[in-house]
């Protein structure tokens, strides 16, 4: 009987607490959005850090198109989270947030991130 193969690890960012359960490197200070036992750029030792609540969008684009159980039009953007590393992120509510604008992490929706707009 043949068994089945195993099922590959989920390589989007996991929120705990609303921050992004991550890792940095002990020896080049590279951040990754997931928890590594060796950095992805030197090889060297990590330890796990948290990054967040809160992040600046890098760029955004309302996306037009249905994607798996996504509805159109929904926005998805770049995040340079706060002392961490960049992230893609849907925005709730389907409200582009320009280059710049201030966000926070409020969820997950069947593993993508969810951020929405800090009045600022």
């Amino acid at each position: 009987m043949a068994s089945a193969p195993p099922i590959p690890a989920d390589p989007r960012p996991q929120l705990v607490d609303r921050c992004i359960d991550g890792s940095v490197c002990t020896a080049c200070g590279h951040v990754a959005a997931r928890r590594h036992d060796r950095c992805e750029r030197c090889l060297g030792s990590t330890t796990s850090k948290s990054f967040g609540p809160r992040g600046t969008v890098w760029s955004s684009t309302t996306v037009h198109l249905r994607i798996g159980g996504l509805a159109p039009p929904f926005v998805l953007a770049y995040v340079d989270v706060d002392g961490g590393p960049r992230v893609l992120a849907r925005i709730v509510d389907a409200i582009e947030v320009p280059a710049g604008g201030a966000v926070r992490f409020v969820g997950d929706d069947n593993g993508d991130l969810l951020v929405e707009m800090v009045a600022s």
